[in-house]
C-alpha cells in the first residue's frame, strides 16, 4: 500500500519580487526616454476622437432610456391587465 503524503500535490507557485538593482534613479531616466519614444496624438485627433467617444455616449445613453421606457410601458400594461 502507499502511504499519502500530507503535503499538497499541487502547491502555489512562489512568485519572485523584481529587485531594483540599477536604482531608482536610473528608473526616472528610463521612464524618461521611454516618454520621448511616445508618439502623442495631433491637437486634431484628440479632438476628433473625444467627438466620437462623447457621440457613443449620448447614443447609448438615448439607447437606454428608449429600452427603459419600454419596459416600464410593457410592466404598466401587465399590471392593468392589458397585456
Amino acid at each position: 500500500m502507499a502511504s499519502k503524503s500530507k503535503e499538497p500535490s499541487n502547491p502555489a507557485p512562489q512568485v519572485r519580487m523584481p529587485t531594483m538593482k540599477r536604482g531608482i534613479n536610473q528608473f526616472f531616466k528610463d521612464v524618461g526616454v521611454e516618454m520621448r519614444r511616445v508618439v502623442w496624438p495631433t491637437r486634431a485627433d484628440t479632438v476628433r476622437l473625444t467627438a466620437a467617444v462623447l457621440f457613443v455616449c449620448v447614443m447609448f445613453v438615448v439607447y437606454l432610456y428608449i429600452a427603459g421606457e419600454l419596459v416600464h410601458l410593457i410592466i404598466r400594461l401587465m399590471e392593468t391587465g392589458k397585456a
